[in-house]
């Protein structure tokens, strides 16, 4: 499976590794916000063959082990944590297992989005950013 560059909303590629860990969200969707960037981040600079990397994802992936996604983020968290190498199933299971969690860490962004103080709707750039591919 070949990544095109461009897959990550504007700005993360640039973003210096370690820098999604740190930070602390403030809610259910910030968590799953953040871990979406993370899992990005991680398939657009193809550095799933680095533990470092698959570390970092584990730690971000971590805190949705709450959230009713049927034990998948366990599963990922897991795979995740194997030490290196990964033989190329592994890769490939864990790069089509990450692809398919993105779309229902996006839903159960909206659905625990705090609606904003001026309006009911999400903000516009969470929208464009749940829209892109």
């Amino acid at each position: 499976m070949t990544l095109r560059k461009g897959t990550v909303p504007g700005g993360l590629r640039g973003m210096p590794p370690g820098i999604l860990v740190g930070a602390t969200p403030p809610s259910d969707a910030g968590q799953c916000q953040r871990a979406v960037l993370a899992i990005w981040r991680s398939l657009d600079e193809q550095g799933l063959a680095n533990e470092d990397v698959r570390d970092e994802l584990a730690s971000v992936l971590d805190p949705l082990t709450a959230l009713p996604l049927g034990g998948r983020a366990q599963r990922l968290i897991k795979m995740l944590r194997k030490p290196s190498p990964l033989d190329a199933s592994d890769l490939y299971w864990l790069t089509r297992r990450l692809l398919t969690l993105v779309p229902e860490l996006q839903a159960e962004a909206l659905a625990r989005a705090e609606p904003d103080v001026d309006s009911a709707a999400p903000s516009s750039d969470w929208e464009r950013f749940l829209r892109k591919p």
